[in-house]
């Protein structure tokens, strides 16, 4: 059997979940992790199984998951292999749900139309294909105050201290289509006047606790193999950073502030398009 991806550590009292999919998994594994996330974390090991296109490996991956005493969720549009799963997953007494399958049977009656049972047709390469790619280039190009000209083209435009989660945010934005840049600002730093010529209200300031970023700071000068006491990171700092950042913001009303201390990027991202979108309409 291949070697699947455990995303958290097995213990004897977990539960296991079981991810299968005919593609690269990533519909199925966002739906599950949304849906974890109203459960305690510890009480669960996933292991994902991707790339699934033959009778054979769903076998094997059903024998393992009896083993385990799995629940098995999958995402398989292929007629023949989604019943040969079911088939096999009834055979061993093992619980299978099919993450995607029911909706689209929803979907087929509202619409009054055949599926396409194309496996991996959320990836063809059509017009939203290749607005994603361009926003995720501009993203990159326009990460931490980099061409500064660039912004008056920006959807939404993040500024913020350092580990503020400014450029995981833009990637994560620039990935669901939107051009995203960062400006980072610091008090001991010169903010380019472009960001001052932008229409005010796309822009969106991250604020943080000073706990939530000495923890990355922290965690940052570790990966680089620095002392986790410096400066950089000291909390007397951190909070002479944030208490100046609060007052900057303040002189820029038509900013929207955005709290990220201990907030899922998902969550955060989630808030700022919804903001963007209702100005939009205005």
């Amino acid at each position: 059997m291949k070697k699947s991806e455990t995303i958290s550590r097995s213990s004897e009292e977990k539960k296991i979940i079981y991810l299968v999919g005919e593609g690269t998994g990533e519909t199925i594994t966002k739906i599950a992790r949304a849906a974890l996330a109203q459960f305690h974390k510890e009480r669960t090991e996933v292991k994902t199984f991707f790339m699934v296109h033959d009778e054979h490996y769903i076998s094997r991956i059903i024998k393992q998951a009896s083993e385990d005493d799995a629940l098995v969720a999958f995402s398989i549009v292929q007629p023949d292999l989604r019943d040969f799963l079911i088939k096999e997953a009834d055979k061993r007494g093992i619980k299978a749900i099919d993450v995607i399958g029911n909706f689209i049977i929803q979907l087929s009656l509202f619409l009054k139309e055949k599926p396409l049972e194309i496996p991996g047709r959320q990836y063809i390469l059509d017009e939203d294909y290749f607005r994603r790619i361009e926003a995720i280039n501009f993203a990159v190009k326009h990460d931490d105050g980099k061409h500064p000209n660039g912004l008056k083209i920006a959807d939404i435009v993040l500024v913020g201290l350092s580990r503020t989660g400014k450029t995981p945010l833009s990637t994560y934005l620039a990935n669901q289509g939107w051009k995203v840049a960062n400006v980072p600002v610091h008090p001991d730093m010169e903010t380019p006047e472009e960001l001052f010529q932008i229409d005010q209200k796309k822009i969106f300031a991250l604020i943080i606790s000073v706990e939530s970023l000495v923890k990355l700071r922290e965690a940052r000068l570790e990966q680089l193999g620095l002392e986790s006491g410096a400066k950089y990171a000291d909390p007397v700092q951190v909070s002479n950073e944030i208490d100046w950042c609060n007052n900057y913001f303040k002189k820029h009303p038509k900013w929207h502030v955005i709290d990220v201390s201990n907030k899922a990027i998902e969550e955060v991202a989630a808030s700022i398009v919804t903001i963007y979108q209702r100005l939009k309409k205005h």
